[in-house]
């Protein structure tokens, strides 16, 4: 268990040491009860330097001789006592020394070589198996190490002193702190249990068990642990290590940072505090204030807050969701970045691009290279190399390589091609959404059985309605239709109507020789189930139309001028004419009339300028 009880008891600590007498009790607790056997303690040890060797006396100010119950005889020493052990020294105010051990009294010091020092009130030591018991008021230093204890158990061969009853481990300006602990000397190694606690000035740690290299001043974590942030963030791993000398972090198992609204995980972070750098790696998830963001790997560097997403990257908020292999999330600035093939889906419309750059506060992004955008509603696919998106308001901009307009009209594809396409979201005063679509310069569309150009065009989901300006054209199986402007009317996804108005003027024939003409102010085509099937001509109505005997023959043509007239067709063949106010007509037989000599004035049969493939209106048609 992660206990913050353990930060009082160290705030305490910490504050005992920063009193006047170092020596003095820092640590209460009771008499030491070796449990640790494994440590080495209570066993003889056959080392070369501690086999036969005796507890020299050096001096004393006062040695009495005693004998015990049994016999054997007892030194009481006094004043300044020093003594030694091969390279183990030991001093203290007074001693009793029974065969080949010491138990000590005052002001005692246990000195190993030059690297280490160990003073207490108390000390108990066993010379044949080396084993030294230190009480009340311990302070084990071990060069610039410090150990504040109130029991500690050390032996001079293994060199491992054992503590059961809270210790402090102060190292410049970081303390640790735990109930029980194992301090290996020689690797310098100090193993904390149990309610450890480490605070430093830029962080405090709560755990379960940790190991602290004294020289290295690395702390690695071996069970649960929590690391509380100066700046408010809190880490949480079950293994991992902290470099504190070098600034360096790696957490691994059950991973997870959380800071205010944001939240970090995966199988393991790494942080690099020279270089402000954090590194999630595997599994990477990163929530923060309503955005998620995952990847196999999640770099972030806070020093220009920039999130690399590396590897199956994701991006996610209220409005919107972004793919790709890499992404880069610019934190300050709220906006994503990718240089690799990507797509950005708000859910009606989804943008997919091999660059795409988007700011998520305005809405507004640039994309570059084999763009597919697609309207999931109106079922419209829109293909260009580049493009301006602004998903908030459903707005795009297409332009670069002749953008593709793709959707399905009659039960096949309606194909549109231009310089630029822009397609915006229109919401109405009660909330319905439309999209307004415009094309521009070169306008060019390619359908099975009708194809057009125009300079420009527009439509309206709300109305199905596409009006072609600037000299438009249409053609559909043999007709030509053309006029100053031309509006193609939609119902249920199938050409309903076309709408000619202005210097309306239609071509029909048969064999590119002989042309059914009609020409008016305005012209409504309508058609049934694909196929023309009716024509009214609505002022100044003139037409030319040859005449068809029951074999099929021609046998002469009309030219007739009226206000009005009504044509009826039937496999796109004129089948009936209905002529209104004072209609005046002339035949001409056919014999009488030679091929194109019977032209009506504004007569142009266009027919070279058809689009006669899709590949012929955009090259995305041949990608």
């Amino acid at each position: 268990m992660l206990d913050t009880n353990g930060s009082q008891v160290l705030s305490n600590k910490i504050r005992d040491i920063s009193t006047s007498d170092i020596w003095h009790r820092l640590l209460l607790g009771a008499i030491l009860i070796l449990t640790l056997q494994y440590a080495g303690f209570g066993q003889t040890v056959e080392q070369d330097t501690a086999k036969n060797s005796l507890v020299i006396i050096d001096r004393a100010d006062r040695v009495i001789s005693q004998k015990d119950d049994a016999g054997q005889e007892v030194l009481i020493l006094t004043g300044d006592v020093q003594l030694h052990q091969d390279s183990l020294f030991m001093a203290c105010d007074s001693a009793r020394k029974e065969q080949n051990n010491l138990f000590a009294n005052g002001n005692v010091l246990l000195q190993q070589w030059d690297s280490l020092n160990i003073f207490s009130e108390r000390l108990e030591y066993y010379g044949n198996t080396r084993d030294a018991f230190l009480r009340d008021s311990v302070v084990l230093q071990n060069k610039s190490q410090k150990l504040f204890t109130d029991s500690l158990a050390y032996n001079a061969d293994t060199r491992i002193a054992v503590y059961d009853q809270g210790a402090l481990l102060t190292n410049d300006t970081t303390f640790l702190y735990s109930r029980r602990g194992l301090y290996y000397l020689a690797s310098d190694e100090v193993y904390f249990k149990d309610s450890v606690v480490i605070v430093s000035p830029d962080f405090q740690l709560f755990a379960d068990t940790l190991m602290f290299n004294t020289k290295e001043e690395k702390a690695v974590f071996l069970g649960p642990t929590r690391i509380d942030l100066e700046d408010g963030g809190q880490v949480y791993c079950e293994a991992g290590f902290y470099d504190t000398k070098n600034n360096l972090a790696f957490f691994t198992q059950n991973a997870r940072f959380e800071k205010e609204d944001q939240t970090a995980e995966a199988d393991s972070i790494y942080y690099d505090g020279s270089t402000k750098e954090v590194r999630l790696i595997r599994n990477a998830t990163l929530v923060e204030d309503g955005k998620r963001a995952s990847a196999d790997t999640i770099i972030y560097r806070e020093t220009d807050e920039v999130v690399d997403l590396i590897g199956n990257a994701l991006f996610e908020d209220s409005t919107r969701t972004m793919r790709s292999r890499e992404l880069k999330y610019d934190l300050k600035n709220d906006k994503l970045t990718s240089s690799t093939r990507s797509s950005l889906d708000n859910g009606p419309q989804v943008l997919i691009a091999d660059n795409i750059d988007f700011d998520n506060k305005a809405g507004l992004g640039l994309a570059s290279g084999d763009i597919i955008w697609r309207d999931t509603v109106e079922n419209h696919t829109i293909l260009c190399d580049e493009a301006e998106y602004n998903d908030s308001t459903g707005y795009l901009k297409a332009f670069g390589g002749r953008p593709l307009f793709i959707s399905m009209m009659d039960e096949d594809s309606f194909f549109l091609a231009a310089d630029t396409m822009v397609s915006t979201e229109i919401i109405s005063e009660a909330g319905d959404t439309t999209r307004q679509f415009n094309a521009y310069y070169d306008v060019k569309i390619f359908k099975e059985d009708l194809q057009a150009i125009c300079d420009s065009l527009t439509y309206s989901s709300t109305d199905s309605l596409f009006t072609l300006y600037k000299d438009p054209i249409i053609w559909s199986d043999t007709s030509q239709f053309v006029a100053d402007t031309v509006q193609i009317q939609l119902s249920n996804s199938e050409i309903d109507e076309i709408y000619l108005k202005q210097n309306a003027f239609i071509l029909n024939s048969a064999d590119e020789i002989l042309f059914n003409q009609m020409k008016g102010k305005e012209i409504t085509a309508s058609f049934k189930e694909g196929e023309l099937n009716r024509m009214l001509i609505k002022g100044n109505a003139e037409s030319i139309y040859y005449v068809l005997d029951e074999q099929k023959a021609y046998i002469g043509a009309n030219e007739m001028l009226c206000s009005r007239m009504l044509l009826r067709f039937g496999n796109n063949e004129v089948t009936d004419i209905t002529f209104y106010d004072s209609p005046t007509a002339k035949f001409h037989p056919i014999q009488d009339v030679a091929p194109g000599s019977l032209k009506l004035e504004g007569f142009n049969w266009r027919v070279d300028e058809r689009p006669m493939g899709l590949f012929e209106i955009s090259s995305f048609a041949v990608r």
